[in-house]
């Protein structure tokens, strides 16, 4: 039981995974690292890798709860070879991104302000906003305070408070992060996809996915991936046309600003 508490007290189930300031990213596709600006004392390290292909926008990444961007940058080309750039960042605590979170009104600025920047970058009418796991709370409230052009949730929860007291003998009333993203839906007017497997047996797909889908049935599309546990989804086939024929909807390359890439 003190474990938990433990890890209540710094940052509710949070899972870090630290880098060295000086770490050097190698991946087999070229990416500019960027640090945003969320407060007057805090950085988010970030990575933005770009398509070879002419760019039909960008895809805002926001990972799950294990590991930190020098792993999830690994699984870029599925969205490049998409014809979308993608932008991967580490939250507070996370990789080389600097600080830790102390409530949650943190988690919700933070987001914004690295929406705020990608939107420095390219038209919002060129941006989806994806999140995986922990990230799909960030992604909803996210897409329900801006105009995105879509929105993908990968193994969301109804509600992170309710998903770690299911998982965890902990009482809700002491989980500090509520972070509702059934709430956060009910104000998103852009297209939602949520693909969730069948055999994930951290996030249930029945108390979590099947409920946002039950509570907003006109605007989910929600796609169950046959055999796939919780960080098999993006492995499979199913799921790779799935998303192929998603981001083929969007072909329109003429929105993307053509403003200098440079810090």
């Amino acid at each position: 039981m003190p474990i938990f508490f433990y890890t209540l007290d710094r940052n509710d189930f949070f899972n870090p995974k630290l880098l060295d300031k000086s770490y050097q990213y190698k991946f087999s596709q070229p990416f500019e690292e960027i640090d945003i600006k969320v407060t007057d004392e805090i950085e988010l390290n970030a990575l933005l890798f770009k398509t070879q292909q002419p760019s039909k926008g960008v895809i805002l990444y926001f990972h799950g709860n294990a590991g930190a961007i020098h792993d999830w940058g690994k699984r870029a080309s599925l969205y490049t070879d998409n014809s979308y750039d993608i932008l991967f960042v580490d939250y507070r605590g996370y990789g080389k991104s600097d600080g830790f979170y102390s409530k949650e009104e943190q988690l919700y600025n933070d987001a914004q302000k690295v929406y705020n920047y990608v939107k420095t970058r390219y038209d919002e009418s060129r941006i989806i906003v994806l999140g995986f796991s922990l990230g799909t709370g960030f992604a909803a409230y996210t897409a329900s305070t801006n105009k995105p052009k879509l929105l993908i949730l990968e193994a969301p929860y109804y509600a992170w408070n309710s998903f770690i007291a299911s998982i965890a003998p902990v009482p809700q009333l002491l989980i500090n992060y509520k972070i509702p993203s059934y709430k956060f839906l009910s104000k998103v007017t852009c297209p939602i996809y949520i693909f969730h497997g069948t055999k994930d047996f951290l996030i249930n797909p029945e108390e979590n996915s099947k409920k946002l889908k039950a509570l907003y049935p006109d605007k989910i599309n929600h796609v169950m991936i046959e055999g796939a546990g919780h960080n098999g989804i993006y492995i499979t086939k199913q799921y790779y046309d799935a998303l192929k024929n998603i981001l083929a909807s969007t072909a329109d390359t003429s929105a993307v600003k053509t403003t200098s890439f440079a810090d």
